[in-house]
């Protein structure tokens, strides 16, 4: 457990006594939170959230005296997107977070009070530098899909795609539509953070929330814009894969034309008559493959000059 404590406006590490804020990171530490939970009485049911291994979808509850928050840290995974839960207790005088895995954001805004960089007011203000952490690291990676779908287009263009490049493109777009449903909850935490339904969100850091509330917005036009072009990909995916089918097609129906006049030609002279013109001459077999020829020449000149080929 990292305990940071805020004393004469600069935080240390380590509990200070008399500090005015006391921040405790947790990390898959189920005894240290139950052992908190007593000390600035958090709530049981939030507690159950926390160490639960199921995941939960982002949401504030509100406990009078602190609030709990759930958000979602996006994480660089591939080639399906995951998530990592982070819970935060915000009371007056104390925050305590908690997660099950390292969240590189939440490390970032511990360098952030380690080089002595002053942050927001109040608890508020440490929440703020978390959430906004945790919201501008998924923009980056929103970009990289789009550049991924981006790519993706310009090889099904250029033909020089193949079949992965179509499960690539499913992928990336329910990836998208997978991060959208769960920051569609956490467009919603952070807007209620915003308009001032909690005593412990102070007036002047309201505004900062509302800059998150803002970024998650434009996350959402990205994100929607990447499911669109995923769409257009596939589209074009699969009408170039059906102009290659239908080339294809045509030079096997030409073919299939042209050796149609053959196959009835040696069918007639392959009947069993007797009185089969040419059949006892010497040059039946001769006259019967130039009349293949002749008129399988003829249909190819004819389809040629038509542009059927």
């Amino acid at each position: 457990m990292d305990t940071w404590s805020l004393v004469e406006g600069r935080w240390r590490e380590g509990e200070q006594p008399g500090a005015d804020i006391h921040w405790f990171d947790l990390v898959a530490e189920r005894a240290e939170l139950e052992a908190l939970a007593p000390r600035f009485g958090l709530h049981p049911l939030a507690v159950e959230d926390c160490v639960s291994l199921l995941p939960h979808a982002p949401k504030i509850d509100d406990f009078s005296d602190h609030i709990f928050i759930v958000c979602q840290a996006l994480e660089e995974s591939e080639p399906e997107v995951r998530f990592e839960e982070v819970d935060i207790f915000l009371g007056k005088n104390f925050v305590i977070t908690y997660r099950d895995r390292g969240v590189a954001e939440l490390d970032a805004a511990k360098e952030l009070l380690l080089k002595g960089v002053a942050t927001r007011p109040g608890t508020d203000g440490l929440v703020y530098e978390i959430l906004d952490r945790v919201v501008d690291a998924i923009l980056p990676r929103v970009n990289d899909m789009a550049e991924r779908i981006d790519a993706v287009h310009e090889e099904v263009l250029s033909g020089t795609s193949g079949g992965a490049e179509t499960h690539s493109m499913v992928q990336l777009r329910a990836n998208a539509g997978r991060v959208r449903r769960v920051l569609a909850q956490q467009l919603l935490v952070a807007q209620r953070l915003s308009r001032g339904e909690f005593g412990c969100v102070t007036e002047p850091n309201r505004v900062y929330f509302r800059d998150i509330y803002d970024h998650l917005v434009r996350i959402d036009l990205a994100l929607e814009g990447v499911r669109e072009d995923a769409e257009v990909a596939l589209s074009t995916y699969m009408s170039a894969l059906n102009n290659r089918l239908s080339e294809v097609m045509k030079v096997l129906s030409v073919v299939a034309a042209l050796a149609l006049p053959a196959t009835v030609i040696s069918g007639i002279f392959g009947t069993n008559f007797d009185n089969v013109p040419g059949l006892h001459s010497n040059w039946g077999f001769a006259l019967m493959i130039a009349a293949m020829l002749g008129v399988a020449g003829g249909m190819g000149l004819y389809f040629r000059r038509r542009g059927w080929f």
